[in-house]
């Protein structure tokens, strides 16, 4: 009897993993840039990676299943898909970010430690020892963001509408492509990115290669320690909130509520209050992510935000859909029109 739908579910969803390590294991050998200037023998590409050339052929037959690579007389060559996405020059790559999943693919392995015991395990944040994981992770995250930032930056623009000069803080903004988006979209618009040393030094890299030094400030620095600026237009806080608990969130929300004009928003891309399947599951997927990577992130749902906006001391909060069905922007100002119009009429 063939398996019933039911059965078929179970199946696919434990066997997944193994196509998943397949394009893990591609991506961690350096096998695309390997190929990205023609075909090579089983043996000149085993040399290459430093691969056992018998495994290595095995490997490659499977990775042909995936439309990953093509025989040819001439040896293994690039699919067209390949050379778009995993080749780390392409303007399409995912290179950066198929490779920074190996540390996850293991890191999701002691999912059960951390459901038992309630907490990250050590050996799951072990390889963020590593001295080039900042910048691994924050390429990956980069290649994610470039899928969307222009759609976020429209999004974003009609808040700005009344500015000629706006001044955007891109809050935790890490490779800074949202507040580069921006500003290539807003000529007159100039942003400030704020994060870690190892993260800003990064940063500088990917700025300068779209030559916005002139307008895109990076800042390095503790976000409660040190001063991030004031009297901004617009604070990006995309991805920085889930790594804290509550009481961190609130009091990082009130630092950014002060940096802002009284007329200036908030911004947060967050899981929509009316979310879809897909995105429940997104959403509780990247949760269970903050488990295993942190000591007390979360990933906070709409009405978490939406509280925590509100003892803060934000106003006038909405949602703005983006062409990402499982994500939106939650916006709310630093002080109410109501507000801004009677402190209008006493001036």
């Amino acid at each position: 009897m063939p398996p019933v739908p039911s059965q078929q579910r179970i199946l696919e969803f434990a066997q997944s993993f193994r196509i998943a390590a397949l394009a893990i294991t591609f991506a961690e050998l350096g096998i695309a840039e390997h190929l990205v200037d023609g075909p090579k023998s089983t043996s000149d590409l085993a040399f290459a990676v430093g691969a056992d050339a018998t495994a290595l052929a095995r490997f490659l037959r499977a990775a042909a299943a995936l439309d990953l690579v093509t025989e040819t007389p001439a040896g293994w060559q690039l699919t067209d898909s390949s050379r778009e996405t995993l080749v780390p020059t392409s303007p399409s790559s995912l290179a950066h970010f198929l490779a920074a999943q190996a540390a996850f693919y293991r890191r999701w392995g002691l999912l059960a430690e951390a459901v038992r015991t309630g907490r990250a395990p050590d050996a799951s944040r072990r390889e963020e020892d590593a001295s080039d994981w900042v910048r691994r992770f924050t390429l990956m995250l980069y290649e994610v963001a470039r899928l969307t930032s222009e759609d976020v930056a429209k999004a974003l623009l009609p808040l700005l509408a009344d500015r000629s000069r706006p001044r955007v803080l891109d809050l935790g903004g890490g490779h800074g492509e949202y507040a580069m988006a921006l500003a290539r979209l807003h000529p007159g618009l100039e942003a400030t990115v704020f994060d870690r040393p190892p993260v800003i030094a990064v940063t500088r890299e990917l700025v300068d290669r779209q030559g916005l030094g002139d307008r895109i400030h990076l800042q390095a620095g503790d976000f409660f320690e040190d001063p991030f600026g004031d009297d901004y237009d617009l604070v990006l806080l995309f991805g920085v909130l889930n790594g804290m608990g509550e009481p961190e969130a609130e009091r990082l929300l009130r630092r950014v509520r002060q940096a802002l004009l009284s007329t200036g928003w908030l911004a947060i891309r967050a899981t929509p209050p009316k979310a879809s399947p897909s995105a429940i599951l997104r959403h509780a997927l990247h949760d269970l992510q903050m488990l295993l990577a942190t000591e007390h992130g979360r990933n906070p749902t709409a009405q978490d935000l939406e509280s925590w906006l509100e003892r803060t001391g934000f106003h006038e909060r909405r949602w703005i859909a983006i062409t990402d069905p499982d994500t939106a922007l939650l916006v709310a100002r630093a002080q109410s029109s109501a507000l801004n119009a009677l402190s209008s009429t006493r001036a």
